[in-house]
């Protein structure tokens, strides 16, 4: 609920800051970045891998996340917002690491390392900030981007394969491909190498990225989801999935090319593949919660449609004289598919109990 009411209110005001009418913090680049990254996307992992919790835990997790977004507002030169980032990211990374480890298979651990070490970027980037490293704290936020982008082709696999797998059999056939160990783990070894060859051999890091996006082309593909046009939510989970795909090909062009076109590529996977992705798995979840089908609900199709529209406008500024104006529509479409998000959201909240006592 915080993170769709943060997601909301994030990309406008940042929009509005860049015309001096909003908080100044989010006119710089940097702090937009940071806030999408660690302050939105962190808030979507907390909420979705660590489930329900006792009251008292919850708010303590929500006081330090949501004093840390403040700060950031307010004046993210200030030693509270490192305290503050670095007190939330401790208590994720306290009670969230140990669960992971009961997993047998590398690739499932592979979790620990990865969001251990998006953890602890949190903490350095924002330190960094307070400090006059401008050109390793610009990188380092950079560079991070790969490391969600991980996140969500793993999360994100791990959540359309067995859907994907259950629509199969109920039309009565049979999906081979569902996991595709194979190509997980070459994702895996190829965009952490990706990642920490960035600085050494940037090109090297550029071939890497666009062969992880043809991997996960091809594992999309192989999904088969044209058999799948009556689950609309799976259709719109593949789009977040596809974007992902793309994304990562665009960056690595972008680097091994050594274009100007970095923020084009990275908004391809910011916008497109975690907002996407970010809206499709908060209804899901929420809704599987209460014990409603996700397919019976058009506000996902609406969502995903209106996020495409802030994706393909947010990325044709940078190519258009009308700028200004495709910014603002990404802007408010963005704004326009939590919006959305968030009424579903409260919708369940509020009929959870009805729906409890009814069954």
């Amino acid at each position: 609920m915080a993170a769709s009411v943060y997601a909301v209110l994030m990309v406008p005001l940042a929009m509005l800051a860049r015309h001096g009418y909003g908080p100044a913090a989010l006119a710089a680049p940097t702090s937009h970045a940071f806030e999408m990254l660690f302050g939105f996307a962190l808030a979507l992992i907390a909420g979705y891998l660590l489930g329900p919790m006792p009251r008292q835990r919850l708010a303590l997790f929500l006081f330090f996340w949501l004093l840390a977004r403040i700060m950031g507002l307010i004046d993210p030169a200030n030693w509270l917002t490192v305290v503050t980032n670095a007190a939330f990211v401790m208590l994720l990374a306290w009670h969230l690491l140990p669960r992971l480890w009961v997993a047998k298979k590398w690739r499932n651990r592979m979790l620990i390392p990865l969001l251990g070490l998006i953890c602890a970027l949190t903490i350095v980037i924002a330190w960094l900030g307070q400090l006059d490293y401008r050109e390793i704290h610009r990188y380092l936020l950079d560079e991070s981007v790969q490391l969600f982008a991980l996140l969500m082709l793993f999360m994100g696999g791990r959540m359309l394969a067995p859907a994907v797998a259950g629509e199969f059999y109920r039309q009565g056939m049979e999906l081979e491909a569902r996991v595709q160990p194979n190509i997980e783990a070459g994702l895996i070894v190829m965009i952490a190498a990706a990642f920490v060859l960035a600085s050494i051999v940037p090109s090297l890091s550029g071939i890497l990225l666009i062969m992880s996006g043809i991997l996960a082309g091809t594992r999309l593909l192989r999904w088969q989801l044209w058999h799948c046009l009556a689950r609309p939510d799976l259709i719109c989970l593949g789009l977040g999935y596809g974007w992902l795909a793309l994304g990562l090909m665009l960056l690595g062009w972008v680097k091994l090319s050594g274009g100007d076109y970095f923020s084009t590529a990275v908004h391809a996977i910011t916008v497109g593949a975690l907002g996407t992705l970010a809206a499709n798995v908060m209804v899901r979840v929420t809704l599987l919660h209460v014990k409603q089908y996700p397919s019976r609900i058009p506000q996902i199709v609406a969502m995903s449609g209106i996020m495409t529209i802030a994706t393909i406008t947010r990325i044709g500024a940078d190519f258009s004289d009308y700028r200004e104006i495709l910014l603002a529509i990404a802007a408010v479409a963005w704004s326009t598919s939590f919006l959305l998000v968030l009424f579903v959201l409260l919708d369940c909240q509020a009929n959870a109990p009805l729906r409890k006592t009814a069954s």
